[in-house]
């Protein structure tokens, strides 16, 4: 049976930096695993031209060789119309007022007014998109729009498929937990990513140290030293472990992947 995944713009423009002994990227790893087909959102495309030359190139050779298949609005509103016909419009609207939701109840009234008062019975689809994308355009850069775009089509692939859609997204505990408050749905971070591709190509831990030591100097890069994974214990509880211990303690199988993405160590 096929698994859906969606791609969001951090979980690419991190991975992507993520090297081994060969020309692939952990990216590459992820998107080459057996039995998933991959999605993104065209906002994730914006997103990534702003602050990623490298990255956006790379999406862009996947998309063109159809390793992940891109969605534009306008095309999520085609699928929509063959399912909901005259009701495209409005359904669009509400999957967005819940993906708005997933980050903030008052998102989609602060930007999304417009579309609430959409008249869908005198106006066309194009009329529609129209009002969307000026909606879009006002919101401009770094507020969560691809997050909010990518949950969108996390919900048409949920209505089309009716499977489990994995999440490959950002470490952000907000975004992630916006994500996991949609039905089935499974996040997975670039750290649990690692455990992942463990279980679905039977990576070894030679073959994932150069990988390992790339994510490891990558956080250094940015300041991070340490990874939060959560205690083997009744209560919730995280805890800070250091970034190479961690990952190596993946392929040690102390860890479980929860639903979050976030690892939990095993009881002993």
């Amino acid at each position: 049976m096929e698994k859906y995944a969606l791609l969001d713009t951090d979980f690419i423009s991190k991975t992507h930096f993520i090297q081994g002994n060969t020309e692939k990227s952990l990216s590459d790893l992820v998107v080459e695993m057996p039995g998933y087909c991959f999605f993104c959102h065209s906002q994730i495309i914006k997103e990534l031209s702003r602050h990623n030359q490298q990255a956006i190139g790379w999406l862009q050779h996947k998309i063109s060789e159809q390793k992940i298949q891109c969605y534009t609005d306008e095309e999520v509103l085609n699928e929509l119309v063959k399912i909901r016909g005259d009701f495209a419009c409005s359904t669009y609207t509400l999957m967005l007022k819940d993906a708005c939701d997933a980050f903030s109840k008052s998102y989609f009234k602060e930007h999304y007014q417009t579309l609430e008062n959409f008249d869908i019975v005198t106006s066309t689809k194009q009329d529609y998109l129209e009002t969307l994308q000026k909606a879009d355009d006002e919101i401009g850069k770094h507020n969560s729009l691809g997050e909010i775009k990518s949950y969108v089509l996390l919900q048409l692939l949920s209505l089309l498929k009716g499977e489990q859609v994995y999440v490959f997204c950002s470490d952000d505990k907000a975004a992630r937990n916006g994500a996991i408050s949609f039905n089935n749905v499974r996040c997975i971070s670039a750290l649990s990513a690692f455990l992942r591709l463990k279980k679905e190509i039977s990576w070894t831990f030679d073959a994932a140290e150069p990988y390992i030591n790339s994510y490891v100097q990558f956080c250094k890069e940015h300041n991070q030293q340490t990874f939060r994974v959560m205690e083997a214990s009744d209560v919730p509880r995280m805890q800070r472990v250091p970034c190479k211990q961690a990952l190596e303690e993946i392929f040690l199988d102390r860890f479980v992947e929860l639903q979050n993405g976030f690892l939990r160590y095993r009881d002993t």
